[in-house]
């Protein structure tokens, strides 16, 4: 048996297989735009987890995401692969992708890969997104 834990807590367990993940994804429509809501951790693990369901996701979705990073506490290289991922599905052709980065630490990070460029980066939420406070993560 493998455990991996953080103090007193169980973050994983992998011969039961259960987890606690540092990361998720809620969906949700607002007003005919797909919103793509991510928290917590967005890394190499993130990424490979969250990918197939991102892309699933945005084979039904509508002609316009947005991916929302208001949440994010840490990005690395894993995730910034996945945001490359969305930005590829949702190509100009097929529709439009708003990246709201939320934190100056995400803003610095794409702006120092110069993916800052690559996205469409509004002023504010382009959508009126109110938080729930619940989280729907990959559980």
């Amino acid at each position: 048996m493998i455990t991996l834990r953080e103090g007193k807590k169980t973050l994983l367990d992998w011969e039961t297989g259960t987890a606690d993940f540092t990361f998720g994804l809620q969906h949700r429509v607002v007003n005919g735009t797909d919103v793509l809501a991510f928290w917590g951790e967005l890394d190499a693990w993130a990424d490979q987890e969250l990918a197939p369901r991102v892309m699933a996701l945005l084979d039904h979705a509508g002609p316009r995401v947005v991916a929302d990073l208001r949440e994010v506490t840490f990005m690395d290289a894993g995730g910034l692969r996945l945001l490359v991922r969305i930005r590829k599905r949702v190509t100009p052709g097929r529709g439009t992708l708003w990246l709201v980065p939320g934190s100056a630490r995400n803003r610095r990070l794409l702006r120092i890969t110069s993916l800052d460029k690559a996205f469409t980066i509004p002023a504010s939420m382009p959508v009126p997104c109110t938080r729930t406070g619940t989280r729907s993560g990959f559980r």
